[in-house]
């Protein structure tokens, strides 16, 4: 049986390590020039891909606080491959058949977000405020 909460976490050191080196890389190998649409949306992916490698982090030392957590772990997973993977694609290879992945990823980090909210929101319900850090 795999240990979800430890894949989650190497999924996110994955994104957070992937982040940083194409944000080097795109600064100073692919030659993207600034200013333009393709150095705009590299960069939107780029820092996409970092803040929600942090978030994914925060939601696995979370996760066994209930349902919602696990649903926003899994929806943040998907959302981020598919969104940034998206732009990533958009910017190296241009529009194509996949393009379609972007809108669905980032839709899928907005569940993400939201499946955290519903979360708080449970918790107030339960009257149990007392979120582990």
């Amino acid at each position: 049986m795999l240990n979800k909460q430890a894949v989650y976490f190497i999924v996110a050191a994955v994104y957070g390590l992937t982040a940083v080196a194409l944000g080097a890389l795109g600064t100073h190998a692919f030659g993207l020039s600034p200013g333009t649409q393709q150095s705009a949306l590299f960069q939107h992916a780029f820092i996409y891909q970092l803040i929600h490698a942090l978030l994914l982090i925060w939601i696995v030392t979370q996760i066994d606080q209930g349902v919602w957590i696990r649903y926003a772990a899994l929806a943040v997973t998907l959302g981020v491959l598919l969104f940034c993977g998206g732009l990533y694609l958009l910017v190296f290879v241009g529009k194509t058949s996949f393009s379609w992945i972007t809108p669905v990823g980032g839709s899928l980090i907005i569940l993400a977000w939201l499946n955290l909210a519903i979360h708080g929101f449970v918790k107030i319900s339960n009257n149990k405020t007392d979120f582990k850090s």
